[in-house]
């Protein structure tokens, strides 16, 4: 198992960064552009910038985020802060591919990937839906005085996710500042961006 010592060593060695599958970078099969949607739901795709913070018993991570969440692909990558990438996790109908610490690893399951090398089960089918301020089907939600989510309890008790702040951006609001806590890990999340997308096919003659 890839444990987050050996994680945090490669992060702070700023060694070359790592190259992507085939030498490429991910592309979606159909070219996305931006859009204004009037709630996070109702975006078909979407890509987020910013910060992540993950605190162990053993460790604290400090890297920066990107996440394309799209119909097709998914890409998420982790980045020191000299802009070295550490982790990238790929999806597409094919499998799944992580790259870390200078290996490739493949499986049908992006969660099982993660699951190894984080030694817990960070929920990849929750998370889009969590930090863009949704709750998923059977978690336990507390509102504020907007009718936001607050608090979420994920369905089987194991993540509690608190929104401290929301912001508007392409038109919806979205969490700015969150945490999510597990028995073995807590994780803040700051978005800086997030930018609803759509099939530059389907947006076409929609003005």
């Amino acid at each position: 198992m890839i444990n987050l010592r050996r994680f945090t060593k490669f992060t702070l060695a700023g060694l070359t960064a790592l190259s992507l599958l085939g030498g490429c970078s991910l592309t979606p099969q159909q070219p996305l552009v931006p859009v204004i949607v009037a709630s996070s739901s109702d975006a078909k795709a979407w890509e987020l910038k910013g910060k992540l913070l993950i605190r162990t018993p053993e460790d604290k991570v400090s890297t920066n985020l990107y996440w394309l969440n799209g119909p097709d692909n998914t890409e998420l990558r982790l980045t020191s802060m000299l802009g070295t990438t550490v982790l990238l996790l790929t999806q597409t109908a094919e499998g799944a591919t992580l790259e870390v610490d200078g290996k490739t690893y493949s499986d049908p399951s992006p969660q099982r990937l993660l699951d190894g090398l984080s030694g817990f089960t960070l929920p990849i089918d929750a998370l889009p839906f969590w930090i863009t301020g949704q709750a998923m089907d059977g978690d336990s939600v507390e509102y504020d005085e907007l009718n936001r989510p607050k608090t979420i309890i994920s369905a089987d008790g194991q993540w509690s996710i608190k929104i401290a702040s929301w912001q508007t951006q392409s038109g919806a609001s979205v969490p700015r500042m969150m945490e999510l806590k597990h028995a073995s890990a807590s994780i803040k999340l700051q978005t800086n961006e997030w930018q609803a997308l759509a099939s530059a096919q389907g947006t076409k003659g929609a003005r």
